[in-house]
């Protein structure tokens, strides 16, 4: 059986995610759906399909939404993995109800708890809480690449009131809350907000500093990865803790992100900064260097 795994990623769980699934299950592809949203690619044909994706605020991000309902989807099987650090609302519901809408079943569904990336709310966590969440996501993870492989089936409650009150009101305030974001002087105009954003929702200012669009996703990937932490966002100031998952660089993020390197970003390595490791696969410097900046 083929596998075909869809996710999306802002801060690198959603991302581990999949990528624990691509090594458990036989023949596996993987695609990033900020860039298959970008190339519309649309058209989905295999065995098994697997959408994995984050929680925010008890939905699934607002791209997510938009791939699956234009998707023209052709599989056996469906399943959904939903990344949460405080709780994951009615993500997989909604999910359900888009994939039944398009009369497939959603057959398997599975919450994987993860480090709260959304620390401008919910703050910091603690060194002990980020090693618990991170050996839960791991075990969840396998989990279900377990199950999926052994084509296991459950069910999803599909009405959750009080996750689609949160999510409206989430929705209602985007607009505002992309105003919210604050670029302090430590910026180099480095670029790489840019560049990690699954949303394309950044550009860079005539003085190299990020603007900051409505389409935003906030999915906090830019003000988490920046290296001079120079993005501050409500409660989240400068001298904050930050947080990415430990095992997804920023080179990877970029990579999986553009189209020419996404199916060579399982070969990259990458320093804390984002920058090549020496020892990378021959031709990764070289593309890092591409698309990431070189003072990044």
């Amino acid at each position: 059986m083929s596998y075909s795994i869809y996710y999306f990623s802002g801060t690198g769980n959603s991302l581990h995610a999949a990528e624990t699934l691509k090594e458990k299950l036989p023949d596996a592809g993987i695609y990033n759906i900020a860039v298959e949203f970008a190339e519309r690619r649309f058209d989905i044909a295999a065995e098994a399909l697997i959408f994995v994706f984050p929680a925010y605020a008890y939905e699934m991000p607002h791209m997510v939404r938009r791939f699956i309902k234009r998707a023209q989807i052709r599989c056996t099987y469906a399943a959904a993995l939903v990344t949460f650090g405080s709780h994951p609302g009615g993500a997989l519901a909604e999910c359900k109800r888009l994939l039944k809408r398009k009369r497939i079943a959603l057959s398997y569904a599975a919450k994987i708890p993860a480090v709260e990336n959304f620390i401008a709310i919910f703050g910091s966590p603690t060194e002990t809480e980020r090693t618990k969440r991170l050996a839960m996501q791991e075990a969840a993870s396998e989990k279900a690449a377990a199950d999926i492989l052994n084509r296991k089936t459950n069910r999803v409650r599909s009405f959750r009131p009080f996750s689609k009150a949160v999510s409206c009101f989430f929705r209602a305030a985007k607009p505002l809350l992309v105003k919210m974001y604050e670029v302090t002087d430590e910026c180099t105009g480095c670029g790489l907000c840019v560049r990690v954003c699954p949303a394309h929702a950044i550009e860079s200012g005539e003085d190299g500093k990020p603007i900051f669009h409505t389409g935003c996703e906030v999915c906090q990937s830019c003000l988490n990865y920046c290296p001079s932490h120079a993005i501050n966002f409500f409660r989240l100031k400068t001298g904050a803790a930050r947080y990415r998952h430990p095992e997804i660089p920023a080179i990877r993020m970029v990579l999986r992100s553009n189209p020419r390197f996404a199916d060579a970003a399982e070969a990259a390595e990458a320093a804390p900064c984002g920058l090549a490791d020496p020892s990378a696969a021959e031709g990764q410097e070289a593309a890092a260097e591409e698309v990431l900046p070189i003072n990044a």
